[in-house]
Order: structure tokens, then C-alpha cells, then sequence
């Protein structure tokens, strides 16, 4: 060991210091406390030998100097005068390894050092022991985080919020918003916005950030994709025989299958104004009868509604209930439209474009400035799902890498990434368009005219069979083949 031996006695420094070589140690002497401090930050010492009573700076300053103001982890043994308990004690508290009377007994030095020798040993296998462990613990925490996020990507997708992506400054407030809203399930919240801006996956959003919340019911319905003679039965089911048509077994409906979870009523506007004061009851009691039924039911939903129109309008126009009105209105949260917030666009059409990409089995080039631009200057008024669809026929028709504003023309221009249809109002008249000459693509053709009618109806099966003059069986039946 390398042993700093400090004592303002010549004669004791000697004899200790050829005792201490002659162990095997190396030893730098020093003749009072300055000299020792001197020493001790000129090199590195694994043992301090100091005697308490010297001039200047005794050997408790020192000590107190060493261990407590520098926090040293290098072992102190101190020499007290014979007697000197008091002295030893206070050595103790400062951090001393040991202390020994003067005369000092060799033998008992001997042990001493000896006893330093094996408590630094231990204490460099403990550092290297605690380094490996915080080097594996760090590497299994790696390799937890990378599995814990496939595991809440998979989980996100699987409940629909895969495609949540928060860039903006609107998008984080209208995040904490509905994480607030998840908190209390008897909030009713009525979120508002044009087609295609997220409402339905921030309705997801509250029901799945409460805890336990994918353990409970999420039942979403489209009132605009339900007839007004069927609309009642939907929502409060029917027993058998209800009425022509009814299941032999009778039906629970949609609000009762939300009991104990979450209940979305997307398109809410579209709601029958025959069925809103029935509904506003339900809310307010609690309890339902299904069609034809006589015994009453108890439910416990929360509502989360959602609509592209101005409910306030609505009610002004005596289109909508305003009592209900207030109900559903007690949480509310506006999605700003795409335009609103540009700095979304980028970031978002870069993670679809990532996303289709890796479907694909192919890595995306990203965009180039030119194509950035062109982007964010867009004005899509279909929003994300404007957005998304766009970046997605992209990928699909293009393979380059960086994307150019070349190839994002299709957007600006109204026409489809492949060429075929080359214009919004091609078919707008019989006879008003030429056909190619090298030959057309008539299944793609008619891919591409079912994917924009169904984007250009919000992903609505029921308006899109009717925009397209053919039922809805036959249009499931056409995207099936498709």
C-alpha cells in the first residue's frame, strides 16, 4: 500500500517508516499537519497514519479535513497520547478507520494495516460488482424498454391509437384534456370537429387512458349510419318479438352493452329528434327498457359524443334537443382542423409514410424540401384522413427515395399518385372524358373510385353505397373482392 505517515517526532517517523517498509508498504513521511495536507493531494494514498497532537493543523483538523470536507474514502488511523479518550471518540465520528495509543505496539499496527488491507479489497470488489451490476442492469432495462414498447405499440394498435401522433402545441392541450376527462367516467364529453380530425381515436383516447379502463366496454356507433326505424333498437335492444323483423332471442343494445365502460355516439348530430329526449332519460335515470320489454334495466355508461357540425347551430335551428344539448355538452374539447395547426403535417405525413413503408417490407427516403413545402402548404380539407390516405396511395405507387414535389402533384391537382384518374370532375358528365390509348386499368379504376368516395364520406359503408348508386351489401361485397 501506498501509506502517507505524518508526526511531528523525527525519530517516530523513522522507526515507523522502515517498520512499514519492511511489511512491504510504500511511505511518504511528513513533519507536521500543512506538510501532510501538502502530500495527500500531490498523489494517491490508500492509508493516512497521523498523530492528534501536532502544531499548525493537528491531526483531528486533518481528519475532519479529509473525511467530512473532501468526503475521501481513503482510509485514517489516528495516534492518540496515552489516556486521550476524548480525542478518540471525536476521530471516531470524523470518519477514523482506527485508533491507536502512544507508544504504538507494532504488532497491533500490523493487525491494523492489515484489516485496511482486506476493507479495501472489499471495498474495490464491491465498485466493480456494483459496476457490472448497474452495466447489466442497464443493458436488461434497454432490452425491457425496447419490448415494453413493441408490447404498447401492439397494445395501441390494437385498441385503435396507433395512429394518435402529437406534435403540435393544440394537439398536447387537447391530449391533457381528455386524459382529464378519463379521470372521472361521469363527465360526458362532447368533442367537435370536421371529418377527419381524430375525433373518434381522442374518444378512444379518454376511455383507454383510465385505469383498468381495457378491462371495461367500448362500444362506438355511427348515428348516421343507422336508420330512424331501426335506431332505437340498436341503442336499447329488443326483446323477442318486439316488433316485425326482431331476433327470436331478443337483442341487448348498444348503451347497455357500454355498462361499466364507455359509450361513443359519433355523428351525435344525426341522432332521430324522436329518439333525443329518450336518450337525455337514459342519461338522467340510469335505466332503460329494451323494446317491447317490461322490466327495467340499469346502466352505467359514459357518453362520449362526437360531431363535425356546430351543435349550437344545431340547436338554434331546433334540429337538436337543447336540454341534451347541455348534457353531453359538461366536458368539451375542439380538434382544430388540419390548416390550423400546418406544424402537424410534416411529422404526420412522415409517420405514415414510415408506417405504409414498413408494411411494405421497405424503409421510406423521407421528402425533400421542395416536397415539404408543397406539404405544408397544402390546405387539406379532409384533414388527417386526407392526409393519411394521400401518403399511403404514395407509398403504394411510389418507390423512389427522397419523395419529390413531382410526385406529391397528384395532391395539389386532385388526381391519384397512379395517373388513371386524372382530374376531380372526370366523371362528372357522361362522355366527358377521353379514354387512354394505351389501355385502361378498370379494376384499378374502380379500386381507386370506392377509395375516394369512401374518403370523401369519412369511411361512412352506408353514404358511400349510396353516393355510388348501389347498396351497402354490394359495396362491402366490391371491398372484399378489392
Amino acid at each position: 500500500m501506498n501509506i502517507l505517515l505524518i508526526d511531528d517526532e523525527a525519530d517516530v517517523r523513522r522507526s515507523l517508516s522502515q517498520f512499514l517498509q519492511k511489511l512491504g508498504h510504500t511511505v511518504v513521511p511528513a513533519a507536521d499537519g500543512m506538510e501532510g495536507l501538502r502530500e495527500f493531494h500531490s498523489q494517491p494514498f490508500h492509508l493516512v497514519i497521523t498523530d492528534i497532537r501536532m502544531p499548525e493543523i493537528d491531526g483531528l483538523e486533518l481528519l475532519r479535513r479529509i473525511k467530512v470536507i473532501e468526503k475521501s474514502p481513503v482510509d485514517v488511523i489516528v495516534v492518540t497520547g496515552h489516556g486521550d479518550t476524548e480525542s478518540a471518540v471525536k476521530a471516531l465520528k470524523f470518519g477514523a478507520f482506527d485508533y491507536l495509543p502512544k507508544p504504538i505496539d507494532v504488532r497491533e499496527l500490523a493487525i491494523v494495516i492489515e484489516r485496511s488491507e482486506a476493507y479495501i479489497s472489499l471495498r474495490e470488489n464491491y465498485r466493480e460488482l456494483k459496476q457490472q451490476f448497474q452495466e447489466r442492469v442497464s443493458l436488461e432495462t434497454q432490452a425491457v424498454r425496447g419490448e415494453a414498447e413493441k408490447l404498447r405499440t401492439a397494445y395501441l394498435e390494437e385498441i385503435g391509437l396507433d395512429g394518435l401522433g402529437v406534435y403540435s402545441e393544440a394537439m398536447h392541450r387537447i391530449v391533457n384534456q381528455a386524459e382529464r376527462y378519463s379521470t372521472d367516467r361521469q363527465i360526458p364529453v362532447l368533442i367537435e370537429g370536421e371529418s377527419g380530425t381524430g375525433k373518434e381515436l381522442i374518444a378512444r383516447y379518454i376511455h383507454f387512458s383510465g385505469a383498468g379502463s381495457a378491462l371495461l366496454p367500448f362500444v362506438a356507433i355511427n348515428c348516421g349510419a343507422v336508420s330512424q326505424e331501426l335506431f332505437e333498437g340498436e341503442l336499447f335492444g329488443h326483446e323477442p318479438g318486439a316488433y316485425t323483423g326482431a331476433t327470436a332471442r331478443g337483442q341487448m343494445g348498444k348503451i347497455e352493452a357500454a355498462s361499466g365502460g364507455t359509450l361513443i355516439l359519433d355523428e351525435i348530430v344525426e341522432m332521430p329528434q324522436g329518439f333525443q329526449d329518450k336518450l337525455l332519460r337514459v342519461l338522467e335515470e340510469k335505466r332503460l327498457y329494451r323494446l317491447g320489454g317490461i322490466k327495467e334495466i340499469p346502466v352505467d355508461i359514459r357518453i362520449v359524443s362526437a360531431t363535425n357540425k356546430e351543435l349550437e347551430r344545431e340547436v338554434k335551428a331546433k334540429r337538436f334537443r337543447l336540454d341534451l344539448y347541455y348534457r353531453i355538452n359538461m366536458g368539451r374539447i375542439r380538434i382544430p382542423p388540419l390548416r390550423e395547426r400546418p406544424e402537424d403535417i410534416l411529422p404526420l405525413a412522415l409517420r405514415f409514410a414510415e408506417r405504409a413503408s414498413r408494411r411494405r417490407g421497405q424503409r421510406f427516403g423521407g421528402f425533400t424540401p421542395d416536397a415539404e413545402r408543397l406539404l405544408a402548404s397544402l390546405p387539406w380539407p379532409g384533414n388527417v384522413r386526407q392526409l393519411k390516405n394521400a401518403i399511403e396511395r404514395l407509398v403504394l405507387m411510389h418507390s423512389w427515395a427522397p419523395v419529390d414535389a413531382e410526385a406529391l402533384s397528384f395532391a395539389r391537382e386532385g388526381a391519384d399518385p397512379g395517373g388513371v384518374v386524372s382530374g376531380a370532375g372526370v366523371l362528372s358528365a357522361e362522355g366527358a372524358f377521353e379514354l387512354p390509348e394505351n389501355g385502361l386499368d378498370l379494376e384499378g379504376l374502380n379500386r381507386r373510385i370506392v377509395a375516394k368516395a369512401l374518403a370523401k364520406h369519412g369511411e361512412n359503408r352506408t353514404r358511400t353505397a349510396a353516393y355510388l348508386g348501389i347498396s351497402r351489401r354490394v359495396l362491402e361485397g366490391r371491398l372484399k373482392k378489392l
